[in-house]
């Protein structure tokens, strides 16, 4: 992803490499990439308080499972695409989508990027297929080839484990999902997971699937979307995003609010700070209202040391209950 922050008028590099940008160029559009994808035909593949109490029956969102399924994730090693750890965590998270899901896809496509052929798959689960309101869950599960942002120059050309940048919003989505399906409810949840969003360096060859996903919105347009990416920081505090305030409001509405119901305003406060152009903004190009839901104060971010140390089941809890809150609580 990349990123702004909303400031002073100066412009320069930051810390992690990129260039501060105003919300109003970055709300105007964006860098247009030209994926030229040699895709083929696919087919679907059938201060923080207590949260209020529920009933001992109802499904509830479990950060330590959602905490194991980011473990899960990085024992896989990077999943930056063509590597093994990708193609295995491709047939596993296929399976874990089956687990809960009443019905799944792989999106498959080809890419070529700088002269090479990438292969890249979006994942898609779906809950209550039926439903005539549909819900997006979205999060990317590649990381990022080349650890660019790293203190030590020799490991800049070394893929990264992604537990933060990656991992754990999968994580938090897939258990979303579980929730979802035990809950009795008058909508459906589309989950996307998106490949291809670190791939870069530059933000030319980013999002490359969540911008074929953009033009192939299957299987119907979502009501509005909710992205996940960096909520498992160990030191979590979620500001709203500023792409997300100006281009869908409601839905950041929607999510703070929820927050706030549950006594997690200190970890989301309602106030925006970064301009993130992530996997939301091509939706958002096709006029579907989704957000992005991002922790962007993460030092180890695009670094060798994003690794399940700096992660917490605690902080994958808070997103959880929140966002679950956000779909079912008002």
């Amino acid at each position: 992803m990349c990123m702004g922050h909303v400031g002073g008028p100066r412009r320069r590099l930051t810390r992690r490499g990129f260039l501060r940008l105003s919300a109003v160029a970055l709300a105007g559009g964006g860098a247009a990439v030209v994926l030229q994808p040699l895709y083929r035909v696919w087919l679907p593949q059938i201060g923080r308080g207590p949260a209020p109490a529920a009933p001992l029956d109802a499904p509830r969102f479990d950060g330590q499972r959602a905490f194991a399924l980011l473990r899960a994730q990085v024992a896989f090693g990077p999943r930056n695409p063509g590597s093994s750890g990708h193609a295995q965590c491709r047939a596993w998270l296929l399976d874990e989508l089956s687990a809960v899901c009443e019905r799944t896809a792989a999106q498959d496509l080809a890419v070529s990027v700088r002269g090479q052929r990438l292969a890249l798959s979006n994942l898609i689960g779906l809950v209550r297929p039926a439903a005539e309101r549909q819900v997006l869950l979205c999060a990317h599960w590649d990381t990022r080839p080349w650890a660019d942002q790293d203190p030590n120059p020799a490991n800049r050309r070394t893929p990264i484990l992604g537990a933060n940048d990656g991992a754990s919003g999968v994580a938090a989505v897939l258990e979303l999902a579980r929730v979802l399906a035990a809950t009795p409810a008058d909508f459906g949840v589309v989950v996307v997971l998106f490949d291809g969003e670190d791939y870069g360096p530059g933000i030319e060859d980013m999002f490359l699937g969540s911008r074929y996903y953009a033009d192939h919105i299957w299987p119907d347009r979502p009501a509005y979307g909710i992205l996940l990416d960096m909520v498992g920081d160990r030191n979590l505090t979620v500001y709203q995003e500023v792409i997300s305030t100006q281009r869908a409001p409601e839905v950041v509405a929607r999510v703070w609010s929820a927050a706030a119901r549950l006594g997690y305003e200190a970890v989301f406060p309602p106030v925006p700070k970064y301009v993130v152009y992530d996997d939301h903004v091509p939706l958002l190009d096709r006029g579907v209202p989704v957000i992005d839901v991002v922790d962007f104060d993460y030092p180890p971010w695009h670094t060798l040391g994003d690794t399940v140390e700096q992660c917490a089941a605690a902080s994958l809890q808070v997103v959880g209950e929140t966002v679950l809150e956000a779909l079912t609580g008002g």
